[in-house]
């Protein structure tokens, strides 16, 4: 009789913890998404790089002056026929010219150089965003970045770069 219910006892209390275990467990929901896809497709993405341009085009300007400004003070100095004063201070203005040339190249390069990473930040925050926009609306326990996780191979299913796409517009 102790032996049935000690035999009872433990069945119960072991359906007991099956069935407790499957209702704390939480389910593990795993995405993926493809950063370098979201790069090239994402229309957003292409605001980004045509804010970019706008601004290099813009940057481009003053430095395609002051080019020609230094071609044509080159060009003097090998055409004309100077009296030696006046070459030295044609010579002297050349090299500064060619200095501030030098100079406005580092800056403008800079510039860029800032700006493109600013860009860059902005663009990887909105995608940031969504995906966890995404994991919130849809309880993805964790999503990764295929390139950066080092995935091989992953099901479409777990894939939601598509989703990020869409929501970038």
């Amino acid at each position: 009789m102790k032996k049935r219910i000690l035999c009872i006892t433990s069945i119960f209390f072991c359906c007991l913890i099956l069935t407790a275990t499957q209702l704390w467990a939480q389910v593990l929901k795993i995405g993926v998404f493809d950063i370098q896809r979201i790069m090239k497709e994402s229309k957003t993405i292409d605001g980004y790089r045509h804010e970019l341009s706008k601004g290099i085009e813009a940057k481009r300007k003053p430095l395609t002056d002051k080019e020609n400004s230094v071609r044509t003070l080159e060009e003097r100095l090998r055409k004309e026929k100077l009296s030696a004063a006046d070459r030295r201070t044609l010579e002297e203005k050349l090299a500064n010219e060619v200095k501030e040339l030098k100079r406005l190249r580092e800056d403008i390069d800079i510039e860029l150089q800032r700006m493109d990473r600013e860009l860059t930040q902005k663009a990887f925050r909105d995608i940031g965003g969504v995906v966890k926009s995404i994991a919130d609306k849809e309880n993805y326990t964790i999503i990764f970045e295929k390139n950066a996780a080092g995935i091989v191979h992953v099901k479409d299913t777990v894939d939601i770069t598509g989703k990020v796409l869409s929501q970038l517009k």
